[in-house]
């Protein structure tokens, strides 16, 4: 069952996630290795969870569940709400996320995300390997023509904004456009009538 619902029910996790990708992506499109030494690390960032959040997580998993059912269903149901706790749950102790535990760190202030990233390169192209894009990036979130759009508005990194020229093009992507591609995803958000951020939560709001 958990299975099932992963997909939606961790939607804002899936969007940080290719956040964490679409960053590191496009960094490497344009690196050069003068780029890189300037704007990457040999060190990580240190995202360890304070404490064991394995019942946060559930939970999380377990509201979302009943509000995918309701939607299947045609049930009149309220919209769903993930605050950045929620989102950092599933980011340090959801299994299927394993490979990218430690990678990222949320944050919510009234209509707008941040996350903080830290993304080893040699994850995408071995030729990096050892070092680290430690940045934070400023995160937009919204529907169009009923398809979900998000898109990096910012991204500073080794304590330095991407040059322009550079944020120009990562601006213009649409960063969960492939997601689509999977039939589940495609399916619940033609469920759902927007996603958003607002007063410090991920809303979810149904058709």
């Amino acid at each position: 069952m958990k299975a099932r619902y992963w997909v939606g029910g961790c939607l804002s996790a899936i969007i940080l996630l290719a956040v964490i990708a679409g960053a590191a992506y496009y960094f490497l499109l344009q690196a050069s290795d003068d780029l890189v030494d300037t704007y990457t690390s040999p060190e990580p960032r240190d995202f360890a969870p304070a404490e064991e959040r394995q019942d946060e997580l559930l939970s999380v998993i377990d509201r979302f569940r009943d509000f995918a059912i309701a939607l299947e269903r045609g049930e009149e149901t309220e919209s769903f709400l993930l605050s950045a706790d929620d989102i950092n749950a599933i980011l340090e102790n959801e299994d299927l996320l394993r490979e990218f535990h430690g990678m990222a760190r949320v944050d919510i202030q009234d209509d707008r995300m941040q996350a903080d990233i830290s993304v080893p390169l040699g994850m995408i192209n071995e030729r990096f390997e050892g070092r680290y894009l430690n940045g934070t990036g400023e995160i937009s979130v919204e529907m169009r023509d009923g398809r979900l759009e998000v898109n990096i508005d910012r991204l500073e990194v080794g304590g330095r904004n991407i040059p322009e020229e550079f944020m120009n093009e990562i601006r213009k992507n649409n960063l969960v456009e492939t997601l689509f591609q999977d039939p589940s995803l495609e399916r619940f958000m033609g469920l759902v009538k927007s996603v958003k951020v607002e007063d410090g939560r991920v809303v979810i709001e149904p058709k």
